[in-house]
């Protein structure tokens, strides 16, 4: 048998700032019909995300965006878990993803999806075909959009008059506030804020009427967007927040350089405690396989210093590093070795996983954050045998 191949090329992911409306984006994509054709990536599995759509979708039924007979359209809808939760509330839903084998396998599950990628002329043609649109939503996909202008154009080309477009997105202050290093990779192209999305919105003949920071992702941004002239008023919040991003360095280079200081530090504790991992038990392990995980690997240089990598939902065998892969085994896998620290990559679900794992921990065992700090994880199970033990012995 031949030896396996890898690919050997990188691209940089570079994160530039403009200084005429301080967006921020990278310079380098990747051809998306490569990325997103064959995605195999679905919502279901993102821990806590459909409760957060239902959340959303309840509160806009509640104020009347989500009614009998309203269509409600999702771009980038994945494998239609948001549009699901509108069904209940009479609306027609219509949903569109590039990646052909989910939007298909949405269909059939009662949620109509095309199989395509959004664009001013596929906006017309919906609407044309579907009537326009009262609420559009877009979680987590306009980050990914390379062709603002074509994708914007598309929304206000399907969108009715008085309609209303959510988007969600990764928040560029939280990004640089929290340290979340590992949505910066080549499927997220810009990295929002409230001062140029609202500039933004002005050149498409649509303008930011609310936005909010919510949770997902380590720290998120809601946009919710109409028509110029629409029906609902602009509140005060949103100055506010154009304020404080202005106030707490976000168009100059205070937050950056601190992003830059803190990441370097980070990657000489995490080198740090791999190589003792490996001197105490000849192994130095991972948990968590996704893109953002891959993205901490290559980050950090820890391709040569993780021997494997688990993962509850794993979508491939191995992860790529420069000169070789690394093994990604399934996270029933873990008892298979011996207990010692383990990075936690995926850093968001770190006490999820952690209870997940009481044998290993049991063990002695232990998982650690990798960001925003690297951070032992209490063992909730643990802890509470202690506190047992000196009840009983007061």
């Amino acid at each position: 048998m031949g030896a396996q191949a890898t690919v050997e090329e990188t691209a940089p992911a570079d994160v530039y700032r403009c200084l005429d409306c301080g967006a921020l984006q990278l310079l380098t994509m990747v051809d998306p019909e490569f990325q997103y054709r064959t995605f195999k990536y679905t919502t279901g599995v993102s821990a806590g995300l459909v409760d957060h759509f239902r959340t959303l979708i309840d509160a806009l039924a509640a104020q009347g965006e989500i009614a009998k007979g309203k269509l409600v359209f999702d771009i980038g809808s994945n494998d239609g878990s948001l549009l699901q939760l509108a069904l209940p509330h009479g609306a027609r839903v219509l949903g569109i993803d590039p990646a052909v084998e989910t939007a298909r396998t949405a269909t059939t599950a009662g949620i109509p999806t095309i199989g395509e990628f959004f664009s001013e002329a596929m906006g017309r043609r919906i609407k044309t075909e579907h009537g326009p649109a009262d609420l559009v939503i877009s979680a987590n996909t306009v980050a990914n959009i390379d062709d603002l202008d074509d994708f914007f154009a598309g929304v206000a080309s399907v969108m009715a008059d008085d309609g209303l477009f959510i988007i969600e997105t990764q928040y560029a202050l939280d990004v640089l506030e929290k340290t979340l290093l590992d949505v910066i990779y080549h499927e997220h192209i810009s990295y929002f804020a409230v001062k140029p999305m609202r500039s933004f919105l002005a050149h498409h003949g649509l303008e930011l009427v609310d936005a909010a920071r919510i949770a997902p992702k380590g720290g998120s941004i809601r946009f919710y967007i109409q028509k110029r002239g629409g029906p609902r008023a602009v509140p005060r919040r949103v100055a506010d927040m154009v304020a404080n991003e202005e106030a707490v360095g976000l168009y100059d280079d205070k937050l950056f350089s601190g992003f830059n200081q803190r990441i370097a530090k980070l990657g000489e504790e995490l080198h740090a405690r791999l190589e003792r991992s490996r001197r105490e038990t000849g192994r130095a392990l991972a948990f968590g396989s996704s893109v953002g995980c891959a993205a901490l690997v290559h980050y950090f240089d820890l391709g040569k210093s993780i021997d494997a990598i688990f993962d509850d939902h794993p979508f491939v065998n191995y992860m790529r590093r420069p000169g070789g892969t690394i093994p990604v085994l399934s996270g029933a896998q873990l008892a298979n070795e011996a207990p010692t620290d383990v990075a936690v990559l995926a850093w968001r679900y770190a006490d999820l996983i952690s209870a997940r794992q009481a044998d290993f921990c049991n063990a002695g065992g232990r998982f650690y954050t990798v960001l925003p700090d690297v951070k032992v994880v209490a063992d909730a199970s643990r802890e509470a045998s202690e506190t047992g033990r000196k009840r009983s012995a007061g």
